[in-house]
């Protein structure tokens, strides 16, 4: 009888496991929202600049980038549905000449891991902050169906 049970219950267990396999997948969204505070200079609020990029989703092994200039600082975001290391979307601050400052690969495996959202409202991303020469930059990206 005790063997009965164990069989049962290993079965079920397998079933449940395999049930829930399937179910997490979660399409990516068509698009994500890059949203931002540029400051001239950090430590005012004078001169403050908030703009939002919108970046599509592309699904081949070319990434677009698309990008946000400021007078210090630019940001460049790029979404691909399918590429060599898999779904993914690339944040980059840079300096005006280009040069990188930050750059951020975040890697997930279906749409679920994008509707994730930091406290405060922040998206997968979190907020993040950069500063250069006297300049700051805030930069937090949601899923463009939200």
């Amino acid at each position: 009888m005790t063997r009965h049970r164990i069989a049962v219950l290993s079965l079920l267990v397998a079933l449940a496991l395999v049930a829930g396999c399937g179910s997490g997948t979660a399409q990516p969204p068509a698009s994500i929202t890059c949203h931002t505070q540029y400051r001239p200079d950090a430590g005012d609020l004078a001169g403050a600049s908030e703009q939002s990029l919108t970046v599509d989703r592309v699904d081949d092994v070319a990434s677009r980038v698309q990008r946000l200039e400021f007078d210090t600082l630019t940001l460049e975001v790029a979404y691909q549905g399918s590429a060599p290391e898999g779904n993914n979307v690339t944040v980059v601050v840079a300096t005006s000449d280009g040069e990188p400052l930050v750059r951020d690969l975040y890697q997930f495996a279906d749409g679920g891991e994008l509707r994730r959202e930091f406290a405060g409202g922040h998206g997968f991303t979190g907020l993040q902050y950069v500063f250069h020469e006297a300049a700051s930059l805030q930069v937090w990206c949601v899923p463009g169906d939200t």
